[in-house]
């Protein structure tokens, strides 16, 4: 990975990662997790170990009073243990031959946990100070998660956005003041001293037209939605855009899920043939739970014999 975010990996290896959502509950955290986790790195033979983030705060209820948001005290600053001791146990085990890659939710993301979109959209408009403050609170947990992460040794993060999709452009000012700036908190503590980090623009819950906005965004390489507006946001392009490598090359949709192992190695080729040489970490534009472990293997095995065939 270090060669390839220097651009001196041969081109006949590509790295390729897919990522997916372990089910039940005891695969969210402690033993059950590691686990996964583990079990599904030796699966897929993936060049990173991203760990997912999978620790929700509880909904808050009553959210149309002032009261109820003067209310809202701050979640307790290591929240997120249970997570940092899976990730913990995995640097115990695997950190020294691959880059385990935290997921760090945005501070927006774990918001929606708790507040839900209606009442974010609601509060950006009518009750902005008491949003931000908010806002304010699961930063400083997420911050508490970084660093904790770092004391032991973990060298990159997987980084992720949400917030300015297309559905929030009636609200002024919405991504600029309530997501942007704690984005940028966020993942700048991540980006500082780290080796390797991915940028995701997650498009589950909605779409965009224009990634312009995240270009000054950490990351050293970038995950980007596959279609903007209905058109198409090629590999090419995302490389174009942001000037770092780029995570993707398939839809979450498609082969990946339906197809058998030989439209998967098909769609991994044309993927990598398609893309700047070199420059395209092969995956998908978000989680890819419902495939075949057969699939993913394939894809990465794919990748990873890029060059068999010249």
């Amino acid at each position: 990975m270090d060669a390839f975010v220097a651009g001196t990996l041969d081109e006949s290896y590509v790295p390729a990662a897919f990522f997916i959502h372990f089910p039940g509950r005891d695969s969210k955290v402690g033993e059950g997790a590691v686990r996964s986790h583990l079990n599904y790195l030796l699966q897929t033979n993936a060049d990173i170990l991203k760990v997912q983030f999978e620790q929700r705060v509880s909904k808050i209820k009553g959210l149309d009073k002032q009261e109820t948001w003067d209310s809202i005290k701050a979640i307790p600053t290591d929240f997120y243990r249970p997570t940092f001791e899976v990730i913990k146990k995995l640097n115990e085990y695997v950190g020294k031959d691959v880059y385990i890659l935290p997921t760090v939710y945005s501070p927006y993301q774990v918001a929606r946990q708790s507040l839900g979109d209606d009442n974010i959209a609601k509060a950006a408009v009518e009750r902005p100070a008491d949003l931000k403050r908010v806002l304010g609170y699961y930063a400083t947990a997420l911050e508490w998660f970084v660093n904790a992460c770092k004391e032991i040794g973990i060298e990159g993060f997987y980084m992720t956005t949400q917030g300015g999709e297309m559905k929030y452009y009636y609200i002024p000012g919405f991504f600029e003041e309530q997501i942007k700036p704690f984005d940028l908190q966020i993942m700048n503590l991540c980006q500082k001293d780290s080796k390797l980090t991915i940028l995701h623009i997650c498009d589950w819950e909605g779409t965009y037209d224009d990634l312009t906005r995240y270009v000054d965004y950490p990351g050293d390489i970038v995950n980007t939605p596959l279609v903007l507006n209905g058109t198409p946001f090629t590999v090419t392009d995302g490389e174009k855009l942001f000037k770092r490598p780029i995570l993707g090359g398939l839809d979450r949709h498609k082969e990946i899920i339906s197809g058998t192992t030989e439209d998967v190695e098909n769609v991994v080729k044309k993927a990598i043939a398609d893309a700047p040489k070199g420059r395209i970490m092969i995956g998908a534009e978000c989680t890819v739970s419902s495939a075949p472990i057969e699939n993913i293997h394939a894809a990465v095995n794919a990748a990873h014999h890029a060059g068999a065939e010249k």
